[in-house]
């Protein structure tokens, strides 16, 4: 098969727009107000308790197991979150 320039673009472009849709700004995410207000005042909260790292890992565990996530997608998010994190 030969590869002329007009597909060799359209290929490019395509996998261009996979790109921009597999990356998350997850600052542009819209929340729903009630969230956002509660998730504002939880993180303002966690931000002046100054816990140990016992404690950290407690409140992440509640608030995961509250969203009812399974270990694999877990880390799928954990993956996802690491790479938005190096990107800024």
């Amino acid at each position: 098969m030969k590869l002329t320039k007009s597909k060799l673009k359209e290929v490019i472009r395509e996998v261009l727009e996979e790109e921009t849709i597999n990356e998350v700004n997850f600052d542009k995410i819209k929340l729903p107000s009630v969230v956002n207000r509660f998730l504002n005042k939880f993180v303002d909260s966690m931000k002046g308790a100054n816990l140990n790292r016992m404690k950290r890992a407690a409140i992440l565990y509640k608030v995961i197991d509250a969203a009812g996530m399974t270990p694999q997608q877990l880390m799928a998010d954990i993956q996802k979150i690491k790479t938005a994190m190096k990107n800024d």
